[in-house]
């Protein structure tokens, strides 16, 4: 990969890392439910030129929009709302890779060998370790908030592949077409006061859904769906394990976040399994490449 694309896909973990401490800041702003609905209309109206009918999809598209569109969102707003450790929860976040890995295997039936399979116990491990520090353990509602996200998030990257041919921004924006009425419905249900909050949004919270529905969603996304058309998912999917490292940097400097020895343990390890599912999958390509030459 020439360093240019390298250095953008650095870029998009860096918004993604930094998505964690802009969602707490907006959050302090808007309820949970308001947020996300402003965050899924700004992305509505701007990628509204791509909302167009995909035959034979509609239906998988629909169920897509409530797995990673409301369903997941609003218990990724929820934590992030009562959470006071944004760096613990990005860490928590990326257990999306293995909680896929473990679907795919019962679901579609896709093998685990015995480097996948340890990866997965070394993720579970080093989140066990973080969860374990005593701060964190008082939020415990709030790691099973994250998990149960993460995990409806798992189930529609599944479903997402057996709908491949629809371009990405195609799919964002049916996904926010779907998460809107969703987002809509709780808060008008569970929140009051919607407008004042609104009227009464600074710059810094009018920046903060600003980046979350522009640079997170359509820039993230869509660069990510720009170098997957590049280069094989297993020479991207590595640069992702800097999320949580870009999000807990700016949970230091922007939140205060005071970091434990537990926390740094943990997240090594955490992370560490997710590099050895990646370095495997490379692993495999590779070699597999050098059987077809």
């Amino acid at each position: 990969m020439p360093l240019k694309y390298a250095l953008f896909t650095l870029f998009v973990c860096f918004i993604w890392g930094v998505n964690f401490v802009v969602m707490k800041v907006g959050l302090a702003q808007l309820d949970p439910f308001l947020f996300g609905l402003s965050r899924f209309v700004i992305v509505l109206v701007f990628l509204l030129p791509w909302l167009k009918i995909v035959p034979g999809a509609m239906v998988k598209l629909f169920y897509l929009g409530m797995l990673i569109g409301g369903v997941q969102f609003a218990l990724v707003f929820i934590g992030m709302d009562m959470t006071d450790h944004v760096s613990a929860m990005s860490v928590i976040v990326q257990m999306n890779v293995p909680i896929t890995l473990l679907l795919a295997h019962f679901i579609l039936h896709e093998r685990m060998n015995y480097w996948r399979t340890g990866g997965v116990f070394i993720a579970f491990c080093g989140v066990i370790i973080i969860t374990l520090e005593p701060d964190i353990l008082e939020e415990g509602v709030v790691v099973l908030i994250i998990l149960l996200a993460t995990t409806f998030y798992s189930i529609g990257v599944i479903l997402l592949r057996k709908i491949k041919e629809v371009p990405v921004f195609q799919t964002q924006a049916w996904v926010a077409f779907y998460s809107v009425p969703v987002f809509l419905c709780m808060t008008l249900y569970f929140e009051k006061g919607q407008i004042d909050q609104v009227m009464n949004l600074d710059m810094t919270g009018i920046s903060m859904v600003l980046y979350t529905s522009l640079l997170s969603t359509i820039v993230g996304y869509g660069g990510v769906n720009f170098l997957l058309r590049r280069y094989p998912v297993t020479l991207i999917s590595p640069f992702m394990v800097s999320v949580p490292i870009f999000a807990t940097i700016s949970a230091v400097i922007f939140l205060n976040e005071t970091l434990s020895v537990k926390f740094f343990i943990g997240s090594i390890v955490t992370l560490s399994g997710l590099g050895l599912i990646h370095f495997r999958d490379w692993q495999l390509k590779r070699k597999n490449k050098v059987l077809i030459a």
